[in-house]
């Protein structure tokens, strides 16, 4: 975890996972089969330690495979990142022409960013057809390096309207009356821009693209009659190939084990490219090879696996589900002495919650760790779907009274907030009355409707109504935001 929150940082990574999210669950409902090809690119966990990837496009279609790149932005533009003075990050690095680019609108709600209905789809071909059109942005910051924004032109329209003619110079349009604007008609140039729209289209402000410089928006249907062999990835001289390859292995059920372990174990042994030798062997695990569990082993424990490929290995064990090896090895990264202050038993201990295997009894020795951070881990990892055997084991440990087990359970009891949860709080109210206070603190910063709603009628009620009224998210500000704002503007004292 990094040493101090970044919001802004993380609102970008929210926006990015919800749109990564939102065109998965668009292309699900067509037909396609979507994974994530780019580990991480559906989360927006922050980790300190870098895991240098392959250059790879966000989702795989295991089915077709269609490979999609995701932009989700809260201004919507044909835009891509683009490093031109070094090759391995320039805009379309890593896109073949067929590839995808999808451009996901979103808006700002209570809950964070939100998607709009329907991404924007163009093909890598048509991009790179049309980049003499784009134009590069000033530098970001030094942090990026030389990253820019290239930006192809677009019209988007700034408020809700209708398509009512389109010809070959223009696009007119109706814009729809607003509380401070009545209706009118506006017309939109092309320049040379293609229109994507036809009359009696209709459209929200900010959401879609009325026209642009590449000659035509993809047809996502187009890719469904496509077939992928992911054996054939798996003899690829391209390493994104190779990678594609083993990971959709991992989920293609229809084609015989007998068929895939053996194409996965021959690759383990012969590729030199690290990552996907990697992402084979967690493939491998998938299908039951002690090769693969020898060669994750390899990543985990020898001495001089680059930190980042230790993280990786971490990573993937996560992303496997329930299982002995996964959960044993995760069980032991998190406990590992040798990985003392190192932020790879944060991420086993995250791993083991409800973001991987939710073995939420595994949880509860971490939640008096000597290092802070494994302790917030253990406690941000428990899921609603905690079962009631360990919200009585951390009822256990807040009824310890303990100055550091005490307030990491109630915290994750508090985060919990299932009806077990508020069950068990109030029948140990009653069984131990030197532990009253500690259980009111928990049941008063759970949600004020549930609480309210559970205890009503009952005198535990009338003690916990006062901390209901600043609970999380009973009054304005109580919110997380307000909490941040305020803190922040309390600083500013000298």
């Amino acid at each position: 975890m990094g040493f101090k929150a970044d919001t802004s940082f993380l609102k970008f990574l929210t926006m990015g996972a919800r749109g990564v999210h939102h065109t998965m669950t668009r292309l699900s409902e067509v037909g396609f089969s979507p994974i994530e090809l780019e580990r991480y690119c559906g989360s927006n966990k922050i980790w300190a330690t870098k895991v240098k990837r392959l250059r790879l496009p966000d989702l795989l279609c295991i089915r077709t495979g269609l490979r999609v790149e995701v932009k989700a932005k809260s201004d919507l533009k044909i835009r891509m990142s683009d490093a031109p003075t070094k090759p391995d990050r320039v805009w379309d690095a890593g896109l073949r022409n067929k590839d995808l680019v999808a451009f996901v609108a979103c808006k700002d709600t209570d809950q964070g960013p939100a998607p709009f209905d329907t991404p924007s789809f163009f093909t890598a071909e048509a991009l790179r057809n049309s980049a003499s059109s784009s134009r590069l942005g000033p530098p970001k910051s030094a942090s990026e390096g030389a990253e820019r924004d290239r930006i192809w032109p677009a019209t988007i329209p700034a408020r809700d309207g209708k398509v009512i003619q389109v010809t070959s110079e223009k696009i007119v349009t109706q814009m729809f009356a607003t509380s401070g604007q009545g209706a009118r008609n506006q017309t939109f140039t092309l320049n040379g821009k293609t229109a994507y729209v036809r009359p009696g289209d209709t459209f929200e402000a900010g959401s879609r693209f009325l026209s642009g410089t590449p000659a035509s928006m993809a047809t996502v249907a187009d890719y469904l009659s496509q077939d992928y062999d992911p054996i054939s990835g798996l003899h690829s001289n391209n390493a994104v190939d190779r990678y594609a390859g083993v990971k959709a292995l991992r989920s293609r059920d229809d084609i015989a084990k007998k068929r895939r372990l053996p194409e996965l174990e021959n690759l383990i042994r012969k590729e030199s490219e690290q990552r996907v030798r990697l992402e084979a062997a967690g493939s491998a695990v998938v299908l039951a090879s002690s090769l693969g569990q020898d060669v994750i082993k390899d990543f985990l424990w020898k001495e001089d696996t680059a930190p980042e490929m230790r993280m990786e290995a971490v990573l993937i064990l996560t992303e496997l589900g329930p299982g002995g090896f996964t959960r044993d090895q995760l069980q032991k990264v998190a406990s590992a002495e040798r990985f003392a202050g190192n932020e790879i038993r944060q991420a086993a201990v995250w791993g083991l919650g409800k973001g991987g295997l939710r073995a939420y009894e595994d949880l509860l020795e971490f939640l008096d760790d000597r290092e802070e951070n494994v302790v917030l881990h253990a406690i941000a990892a428990f899921g609603q779907d905690t079962p009631p055997r360990v919200i009585e084991r951390l009822i256990e440990k807040l009824l310890l009274l303990d100055k550091t087990v005490s307030p990491a359970a109630s915290a994750a009891l508090r985060l919990i907030g299932s009806d077990a949860v508020l069950q068990s709080l109030t029948l140990a109210y009653q069984q131990n009355p030197r532990a009253k206070n500690w259980i009111l603190a928990t049941l008063g910063r759970m949600s004020p409707t549930l609480v309210r709603s559970k205890l009503q009628g009952q005198s535990i009620l009338k003690k916990v109504e006062p901390m209901l009224l600043v609970a999380p998210g009973a009054n304005w500000l109580s919110s997380e935001e307000m909490a941040i704002n305020v803190s922040f503007l309390l600083k500013q004292n000298i």
